[in-house]
């Protein structure tokens, strides 16, 4: 029975009580216990900022940014500088950040470069991007070719937006970790491919591969 079905039927004992001259300390238990599930109700339904604020970014309504400990993580990174070979919040590279992501969020240790992540074997490649969902990476490079070297990689959140470490100038003006859209330039034009690659596995060995 969810919350508000038990507050309707708490309600109803309420009338009921009253109405067959039940005691008053059974009716007061009743509506204290009404109003506790009123209470949590309204907290299960409450939004919260971190929602509101990816959810404007993202486009979409806020109840539907879901994985809340996802986006807490990308705004403790958000701005954080671009640094090629950086690995802490002076300065992080593309492949190190969406690497942090796997392994803080879903306890997965990817490998460390874009090419080795584009490469492994688990990577589930396509290029289809209709079949994009959040937790896939996307994989780029100057040429946009599969036949060149994957030189950058970023997380796919949905909406056509990915989060990513890049050398590149957002619109804030700075480089470094930030949310672009994938259908504009010059994205679009590097897109390779998407990957798919399981979660909450903690496979260790998959760092030196």
């Amino acid at each position: 029975m969810n919350t508000l079905y038990k507050t309707f039927f708490l309600l109803a004992i309420i009338i009921g009580v009253m109405s067959c001259g039940g005691s008053k300390k059974a009716e007061q238990e009743a509506l204290a216990q009404a109003r506790r599930d009123s209470i949590a109700l309204a907290k299960q339904n409450a939004i919260l900022p971190i929602q509101k604020k990816y959810g404007a970014i993202l486009g979409i309504p806020p109840k539907k940014v879901e994985n809340v400990a996802l986006f807490e993580f990308i705004d403790e990174w958000m701005n954080t500088p671009y640094l090629l070979g950086g690995n802490t919040k002076k300065g992080i590279d593309c492949s190190y950040f969406t690497q942090y992501i796997y392994h803080d969020v879903y306890g997965n240790l990817i490998e460390r470069t874009a090419e080795k992540q584009f490469k492994a074997d688990d990577t589930n490649k396509f290029k289809g991007l209709h079949n994009l969902k959040q937790g896939d990476l996307i994989f780029f490079n100057k040429q946009g070719s599969e036949h060149r070297e994957i030189t950058h990689v970023g997380f796919y959140l949905g909406n056509d937006r990915f989060v990513h470490s890049t050398s590149r100038r957002g619109n804030s003006g700075g480089n470094g970790v930030q949310i672009s859209i994938l259908s504009e330039q010059p994205w679009k034009r590097m897109f390779v491919a998407a990957g798919k690659k399981p979660k909450y596995t903690n496979n260790k060995t998959a760092q030196n591969k």
